[in-house]
C-alpha cells in the first residue's frame, strides 16, 4: 500500500510540474485570454486543479474516517473539532447579513443568497485567521511564562 501511496504522489507531482512548467513558460502566451479559451489551455490548467482538489477532498475526508476506525479515541476529537467548526461557521453566517455591498463594482449579478453565503464564508476565514493569530500570540506567552 505505500508503495502504492509513493507512486501516486510522485505521478501527481510530476503532471503538476509539467503544467507548472508550461504556465510560467508562456507555452501560451498569455497575453491572449481568447487564445488560451480557444485553444483549451486554460480548461486544461483548471481541469488538472480541479482533479487535485477531489483528491484532496476525498483524502480529507477518508484518512480521518481510517483514523477514528482505527483509534476509537480519536473520534473524540475529531468530533470535537467538527463541532467548534460548526459553531465558528454558525457564528460567522449569523453576522453575515447578504446586503449589496456599495463598493463592489462586479459584473455578474448576485442573489441576496449567495452573497450572504459568500459573507459568511469571509467571516468564517476572519474569525479564524483572529483565533490563530490569537493561540499563536498565547502559545509564544506561555513559552516564555514557562521558562
Amino acid at each position: 500500500m505505500q508503495k502504492i501511496l509513493t507512486f501516486a504522489k510522485w505521478a501527481l507531482m510530476a503532471v503538476s510540474v509539467i503544467f507548472f512548467v508550461a504556465f510560467f513558460l508562456n507555452v501560451v502566451p498569455l497575453t491572449d485570454m481568447q487564445a488560451q479559451i480557444e485553444s483549451g489551455t486554460t480548461n486544461a490548467f483548471l481541469g488538472w486543479a480541479l482533479v487535485l482538489l477531489c483528491i484532496c477532498a476525498v483524502a480529507a475526508l477518508f484518512f480521518p474516517i481510517l483514523s477514528m476506525i482505527l483509534n476509537p479515541k480519536s473520534a473524540i476529537k475529531t468530533i470535537v473539532a467538527l463541532v467548534v467548526v460548526a459553531i465558528i461557521f454558525g457564528i460567522s453566517f449569523a453576522m453575515s447579513s447578504g446586503a449589496e455591498d456599495s463598493m463592489a463594482h462586479t459584473l455578474v449579478e448576485s442573489t441576496e443568497s449567495e452573497r450572504l453565503w459568500s459573507g459568511a464564508g469571509l467571516n468564517a476565514l476572519y474569525i479564524t485567521l483572529a483565533l490563530t493569530v490569537i493561540s499563536v500570540i498565547a502559545t509564544e506567552i506561555y513559552a516564555k511564562i514557562k521558562k
